[in-house]
């Protein structure tokens, strides 16, 4: 499983108020800065096509003018590598696909509530394009440490067995950090939509 391999900025959905036409234009303009310094091609990952038509209108230019995918389309042949990668409002298999697709380069998320994406900005270091600056990482040393542990244990995608067995341990142990950073810090390692899926449904048991 690839370490994180890419630059990574995103628009946290932490106002209600806030129009998604203003966090489309904020992170298509970072990605068009990125591909600018790369001299490549940005590509537009979306949940499903109708956000390539239906979405905030710099969604749909950045479509128009972009290559595009979701993790169902067919249009999708890469396994890894293009270019700066734009994600606009990503499930976690989304999110997986995107990274994939961002590796060696850059990826710009715009968050939805419904897939909090916290613990990804705190791994990756990603930059807030509402204020310009890294997200803060508030994990202590020792909730780091035991991100990686979980992180090994689930090699096998937290699927019965060892891994699943032990990850319950170290969650017992640890009832300090939050169910979203949790998942986002296994998202940002490289753990699929399922296999993330499934440490959520073990958290849940846990509750």
């Amino acid at each position: 499983m690839a370490e994180i391999q890419y630059t990574a900025a995103w628009v946290p959905d932490d106002d209600p108020h806030r129009d998604w036409e203003e966090a489309a234009q904020l992170a298509v303009a970072w990605v068009l800065e990125q591909a600018a310094r790369e001299g490549a091609t940005p590509l537009l990952v979306t949940p499903t096509q109708g956000q390539w038509s239906s979405g905030t209108e710099s969604i749909a230019r950045f479509a128009r003018a972009y290559p595009a995918t979701t993790p169902r389309s067919g249009r999708d042949r890469a396994g890894s590598g293009h270019g700066p990668v734009l994600v606009y409002v990503p499930d976690l298999a989304t999110l997986h696909l995107a990274a994939r697709r961002a590796h060696g380069s850059a990826l710009a998320v715009i968050e939805t509530e419904e897939t909090p994406l916290i613990g990804w900005a705190m791994e990756t270091g990603a930059v807030n394009l509402l204020t310009g600056e890294a997200t803060p990482d508030t994990r202590s040393d020792h909730q780091r440490e035991l991100l990686e542990r979980i992180h090994f244990y689930g090699n096998n995608g937290w699927t019965r067995g060892f891994g699943h067995d032990q990850t319950r341990r170290i969650l017992r142990s640890e009832r300090g950090l939050a169910k979203d950073v949790i998942l986002g810090a296994m998202a940002a390692k490289g753990h699929d939509g399922k296999a993330v899926e499934r440490l959520s449904a073990l958290l849940d048991t846990m509750a």
